[in-house]
């Protein structure tokens, strides 16, 4: 079977999809068409693979007319060029464009929402905009892939279809590969660190206000692993960040890319976000065990249970960040401890391995060949 995947970027694909593409590789053909073009260090050169990467330019953020309408045409000579047997798109754009065309060509589509809470949160015109174009683009979309059960109900609440919606824990993640690290006592086990965009919509500047609260005695540290995202109306200017960050005791990163040491390295991952689709980063960190502070909301307490493995902080909150990073610091050592594998826990017992992800995509290919 001839299966094509669209994305917006290269670094989605490597980060979130990359196990997904082998596994429907080993029995079908793949083709993958993403961007490129901004980080070309994770094209991928391992013989093993039995799938090409092709580029395809575009702006995820770009309104202009004349570039949206030319992805468009792009995405169409694609698949006209391609004729795949079904199409499996992720990200936005390629969700609504794909769809789009395959309700003209009536081609199988399957699309994955993570992250729509992003554009619900903004709401006005701009919501009722991608609620328009999500009625018309996933009209003919066979099953639609959403990464938490809020994602379903706006979905169900936009497009009515409950069965066709199927809710995955993200992408999941490969347990072998992040295994749990011990946490290692220090003088002070205060270390935060936060992994991801720097964006607003993640809670950024809210972390860094909330920190600059805390007592100082208990000696605590802030890790700021940053990726950099300037294509994202959300984004914050790093110059802005490392002003307002003088003098005090955190730590800049830009595109670290060992984050498994990273994370080993610190006490508490911090990710006080305004929406997820289900957050990689909170995924990664549980899996190495380690406690979590993150906004109670899907997407991010699937994965954190309050005074079990972390906290809960109510989003755009600084009192309530300051509050559980407080809580943090006074936690006994051999109370983080217990944190650290309760978070292993969570992951292992509630189906955030790949492998039952994976399944899931896979399991829509072979009723295809039914």
């Amino acid at each position: 079977m001839k299966i094509l995947i669209i994305s917006n970027s290269i670094w989605n694909i490597y980060n979130f999809r990359f196990s997904l593409l082998r596994e429907i590789s080993k029995k079908n053909n793949l083709i993958v068409y993403c961007d490129k073009r901004k980080k070309k260090k994770l094209l991928f050169k391992n013989k093993i693979d039995k799938f090409k990467i092709y580029n395809l330019p575009f702006s995820s953020k770009s309104t202009n007319f004349f570039d949206n309408l030319k992805l468009l045409l792009n995405l169409y000579k694609i698949i006209k060029f391609v004729s795949p047997s079904l199409i499996y798109s992720f990200t936005l754009k390629p969700n609504l464009y794909c769809g789009f065309l395959a309700l003209i060509f009536n081609f199988r589509f399957y699309p994955t929402i993570s992250g729509l809470g992003s554009a619900y949160n903004r709401g006005g015109f701009f919501f009722l905009l991608i609620k328009f174009f999500l009625i018309i683009s996933f009209f003919n979309a066979k099953k639609i892939f959403v990464h938490n059960q809020n994602e379903k109900n706006l979905i169900s609440k936009i497009i009515i279809k409950k069965k066709k919606i199927i809710v995955l824990r993200g992408s999941g993640i490969n347990l072998q590969r992040y295994s749990k690290k011990k946490l290692i006592k220090k003088n002070y086990n205060n270390n935060f660190l936060y992994i991801g965009r720097l964006l607003k919509d993640k809670g950024v500047i809210e972390l860094l206000e909330a920190f600059k609260n805390l007592d100082k005695s208990l000696n605590p540290k802030l890790t700021l692993s940053l990726i950099i995202d300037e294509d994202n109306s959300s984004s914050i200017s790093i110059k802005y960040i490392k002003k307002i960050t003088i003098g005090y005791n955190i730590d800049i990163k830009i595109n670290f890319k060992n984050i498994k040491k990273l994370i080993s390295n610190h006490d508490c991952i911090v990710l006080p976000s305004y929406s997820e689709g289900m957050s990689r980063s909170i995924m990664e960190a549980a899996s190495l065990g380690r406690p979590i502070i993150c906004s109670n909301i899907s997407g991010c307490k699937e994965m954190v249970k309050n005074n079990f493995n972390g906290f809960l902080v109510k989003p755009k909150s600084i009192n309530s960040l300051v509050k559980a990073m407080s809580d943090f610091t006074s936690l006994s050592f051999k109370k983080k401890k217990t944190f650290a594998s309760n978070s292993r826990l969570i992951i292992e017992n509630n189906f955030f391995d790949e492998k039952y992800v994976n399944n899931q995509y896979l399991k829509e290919i072979y009723n295809e060949n039914k």
